[in-house]
């Protein structure tokens, strides 16, 4: 059975790295038959790829529930069952919480509202008080990943691969956050530092948001420690549909592939990505994959772009040319 994944034949298993990228699956108790069978066709799909070929990783960057919604037994049983389907373990699953995984409230509004004032600098305080209204997510990541999510960036490494972390909801929450979300430098600085010296790994950055929601000068000190620090390219998710782009601001082009939604809406784009790298060869795809929802099936596209216009988008490791 062809199932569509990309393949690359030029390195072998151990030079290759292939995951699957989900974002905005947006859970709710109260979900129609057409949402039930699109998730559960999502799931079918997945299974017959891993029949085919062997994945690493899962990303969901972001957005698990609905505004600030339940995190109920049917979003904790999809997820495990996504991992049991391609034959990994909660240790290969990275999920990072969007603006709909926290709890807007007057206080946070307000602690939001101090971030975005001139010369503003992080203390223990206001960090504490944006980080509890991430407390009913952090208690479902506890029950999926046996582990705390008690911090706002975090670096993972693994034998093929490294992930780097990005909670970028951490100063979001209201309806005007697009170029206003601010970094908490010091700790992003101490856990990207954790890189410099992974040259000859794959360095994955996974955040919810693009770069661009971020200010101006915030944007540029990412591109630079991306640049800097060995990432090769930036999964997110939050506009609803999947796309691509690729910036040079840091000083090498890296690309940012976002996900489109996980839950059909209006002008929303259900998708979901395949991505493939091959070490040796320095090269890699990414396949997108869309919802038809008259035919009630998947099928490649759903990346806008005139690259990605059949579906599939190839890659290239600048990092690792140079």
């Amino acid at each position: 059975m062809n199932t569509g994944v990309p393949v690359l034949s030029s390195g072998g298993k151990m030079d290759t790295i292939r995951w699957v990228h989900l974002s905005d699956i947006h859970f709710s108790a109260d979900e129609n038959n057409e949402m039930k069978r699109m998730r559960d066709s999502l799931l079918e799909k997945l299974w017959e790829m891993s029949q085919e070929h062997e994945f690493d990783a899962v990303f969901i960057t972001g957005d698990l529930t609905y505004q600030g919604g339940y995190y109920d037994y049917n979003l904790k049983k999809f997820i495990e069952a996504l991992i049991y389907l391609l034959k990994l373990t909660p240790d290969e699953l990275f999920i990072i919480p969007g603006n709909h995984d926290l709890a807007r409230s007057h206080s946070r509004d307000l602690a939001v509202a101090e971030t975005r004032k001139s010369g503003f600098e992080f203390g223990k305080d206001n960090i504490r008080q944006l980080q509890k209204d991430f407390s009913k997510y952090n208690i479902f990541y506890r029950k999926i990943k046996n582990e705390e999510a008690q911090y706002i960036y975090k670096t993972i490494t693994k034998d093929k691969f490294n992930v780097f972390l990005i909670n970028t909801a951490f100063t979001s929450g209201t309806d005007e956050d697009e170029g206003k979300l601010i970094l908490e430098k010091g700790s992003f600085y101490q856990e990207i530092r954790k890189l410099k010296d992974q040259e000859k790994c794959i360095n994955i950055a996974a955040g919810h948001h693009p770069v661009n929601w971020f200010t101006e000068n915030d944007q540029q000190f990412i591109w630079k420690n991306f640049n800097d620090y060995n990432i090769d390219f930036y999964l997110c998710g939050h506009m609803h549909k999947g796309a691509y782009n690729f910036n040079s601001s840091g000083g090498r082009g890296i690309p940012s592939f976002q996900c489109g939604s996980g839950k059909a809406e209006r002008d929303t784009a259900v998708t979901f990505s395949i991505g493939e790298v091959d070490i040796s060869a320095k090269k890699g795809r990414l396949t997108s994959y869309k919802w038809l929802v008259k035919e009630a099936r998947w099928a490649s596209g759903g990346l806008e772009g005139r690259r990605a216009a059949s579906g599939v988008l190839d890659l290239i490791l600048e990092r690792l040319c140079s």
